[in-house]
């Protein structure tokens, strides 16, 4: 290698020859660490090439188009992928890490939020309330397991309307409309027993921690819950379970059903109620809190159950 005021011979596989960054010069590095300036990127890569060199292949491929546009198409499927796999999976790997206390907290500040905002104090008597309450805390749980839990009842406004939902400690909440919608205290058991399935998958606090992806790591990793205490309220209100998850509550319910006496179709005729109660109110089911698609294959998996029952 020649300059105006140097020269220096090395062999070719002795020397680092830094990739080509747009007009920026290209460096020349000796085995020593001396190094060499090159800005003429046409005349050094007709040298490189009459002496035998050759890029490596990741080099290379950054100036071929087709590399790109695959790298990019790549990129965007392993992108969707670690969403809609990657993240359920972490989520449930790092559900467990999140202590008890922390799933209280989250859990008392989305039922205040709720309070504050969207619901009030149950209407019906206590006589109309009390008695299913205490029917549902008798019931024996699926293959033994005791899932800690509390029935709470309150006035939704018409965002909520007739629904249930679940909280991460195991607050169960019914609205007043879904009580009057029912058919009978089974009807409404049914849906409890369907709720706490979600409790007993911890599918809330999955939901939250997905919602959180940094939340996430800093549970499982760090035993730092703050980020996802931050984001709970928002992300439990806004939770919409998978398919998965709904198939999982709905057969943790039958399981329950079943082991004291009475038919998964309980839980079925109650989804046909609520999804034809919110269509002929609104013309759809609400997207507010709509966190339990009615769909005939559900209400087909129930009967079924049932039947084969």
């Amino acid at each position: 290698m020649t300059g105006a005021t140097a020269a220096r011979e090395a062999p070719l596989a002795e020397l680092r020859i830094s990739e080509p960054m747009g007009k920026a010069p290209r460096l020349i590095t000796f085995a020593d660490g001396a190094f060499c300036e090159v800005r003429d990127h046409a005349a050094l890569a007709h040298l490189l090439a009459a002496s035998g060199h050759r890029d490596r292949a990741h080099v290379r491929w950054q100036f071929d188009w087709r590399m790109v546009a695959a790298t990019c198409l790549a990129f965007v499927a392993l992108a969707l992928a670690a969403y809609f796999y990657g993240l359920p999976v972490a989520a449930r790997l790092a559900a467990p890490a999140v202590p008890e206390s922390a799933i209280k907290l989250m859990s008392e500040q989305t039922l205040d939020f709720m309070d504050a905002r969207l619901m009030s104090p149950s209407k019906l008597a206590p006589a109309e309330v009390e008695p299913l309450v205490r029917r549902f805390a008798a019931l024996r749980p699926p293959e033994a397991t005791s899932i800690a839990h509390r029935v709470l009842f309150r006035e939704a406004d018409k965002r909520i309307g007739a629904n249930a939902f679940a909280l991460p400690d195991g607050t169960l909440v019914v609205t007043d409309q879904l009580f009057r919608l029912a058919g009978s205290q089974d009807e409404v058991i049914a849906v409890l027993a369907h709720e706490l399935g979600h409790v007993a998958e911890r599918h809330g606090l999955r939901m939250v921690l997905q919602s959180t992806a940094v939340g996430m790591f800093l549970a499982f990793y760090l035993g730092d819950v703050s980020t996802v205490l931050a984001a709970a309220p928002a992300a439990l209100l806004q939770a919409s379970y998978s398919r998965d998850m709904e198939r999982e509550a709905d057969d943790y319910g039958s399981a329950m059903l079943r082991e004291n006496g009475l038919s998964p179709a309980l839980l079925a005729n109650m989804l046909e109620r609520l999804e034809k109660a919110h269509r002929d109110k609104n013309g759809d089911v609400p997207e507010y809190l709509s966190s339990h698609p009615t769909t005939d294959a559900r209400i087909r998996a129930l009967r079924g159950g049932a039947a084969a029952r």
